[in-house]
């Protein structure tokens, strides 16, 4: 068994009923990606008001700048770094149009609450970026403008974002999804359930179509709605039981880990109320690359985040995402954390 990586088909019941959960907002819409969210905002936004400076975090993905500059829009960074936890280095006099803030891998403790009223008071336009913290109890700040996520992170389908105006209408529409993308990403997904399943087909045939859709996405990403089979997977599936199993899976990695001396967690404490996207930890940098490189070689694929700009922040090089989310059991988990645990102890 794999874990991590790129999700694959969902074959599941789709009985739920998802419209009012994702009732945010005065109006909303779901769209081809969270780059694809934040670009229509901005489209909006523009139309009333000339936007010349934004004021965005130093540890985030690339592709949240990207429609800020394809749109002539200066960035600024301000500093987010570790030091005994996620630390902001935020200047609230920054001459700004809009101050975007990050709610860290979907603990509480580390919104931005504070900052997102101060930058309010002074009249910024605020646009949150919700993609962590979507299953969270807190999922954003009442006093924010816009709010987007990226709900790919979350659930096995082959688009999906949205974009929330939480004081008006949007002024604008959405074109039909971008096909040549959700084609090849649609048969990535079916090549990586046969492979999953039955080990059938060859994986670098679905990690080739994978990586495909990306360059397809990252080149034509602009004013596209969701496809039709992801809007359905996100009305239908049972949110409730992947916010379950992903408590489940959480609550063992922080009591199987939390008296490891090679290992920091990002935020010591866990709080229940909190449904995270990963469980980002902290260790020295050789040891992490170490690490990650043995658990790849035992199929345990865990993710890096994020390098924008190594200058600005010092997360980086000392991170490791630990995948907790629904596809595994809490049999599963405990395997691959046991596996790291063994790999420390030898060191």
């Amino acid at each position: 068994m794999e874990i991590g990586s790129e999700y694959w088909k969902y074959n599941e019941n789709l009985e739920k009923n998802n419209a009012e959960f994702w009732n945010l907002g005065k109006d909303n819409k779901f769209t081809l990606s969270g780059r694809t969210s934040i670009y229509y905002i901005l489209k909006n936004i523009i139309k009333n008001i000339n936007l010349k400076k934004a004021y965005l975090p130093s540890y985030c993905c690339e592709s949240i700048s990207l429609p800020f500059i394809d749109l002539g829009i200066e960035v600024v960074y301000y500093d987010v770094y570790f030091d005994n936890g996620l630390k902001y280095n935020i200047n609230l006099n920054q001459e700004c149009d809009i101050f975007f803030a990050i709610n860290y891998f979907g603990y509480s403790c580390m919104n931005m609450e504070d900052y997102i009223k101060q930058f309010k008071k002074k009249g910024k336009i605020v646009i949150e970026d919700i993609t962590h913290s979507i299953f969270s109890n807190k999922k954003y700040s009442e006093y924010s403008d816009y709010l987007f996520a990226s709900l790919r992170k979350w659930f096995p389908i082959a688009s999906g974002g949205i974009a929330v105006n939480m004081n008006s209408n949007f002024l604008l529409n959405l074109e039909n999804t971008n096909k040549d993308m959700i084609s090849i990403k649609t048969e990535a997904m079916k090549n990586k359930e046969n492979y999953m399943s039955n080990s059938e087909g060859k994986k670098e045939v679905f990690l080739k179509q994978y990586s495909e859709s990306e360059k397809i996405l990252d080149s034509d990403y602009k004013n596209y709605s969701i496809d039709e089979d992801s809007l359905k997977i996100i009305m239908g599936i049972n949110i409730e039981e992947i916010i379950n199993r992903r408590k489940e899976n959480i609550k063992i990695i922080y009591e199987k880990l939390k008296n490891n001396k090679y290992i920091k967690f990002m935020e010591e404490k866990y709080d229940e109320k909190d449904c995270l996207l990963f469980v980002p930890i902290i260790l020295d940098t050789k040891l992490r690359d170490k690490l990650r490189k043995y658990l790849i070689e035992n199929k345990v694929y865990l993710p890096i985040h994020w390098i924008l700009n190594k200058k600005l922040n010092n997360i980086f090089d000392h991170e490791l995402s630990l995948v907790c989310d629904q596809r595994y059991t809490n049999e599963q988990i405990n395997i691959y954390i046991d596996k790291m645990i063994n790999f420390l102890k030898k060191v």
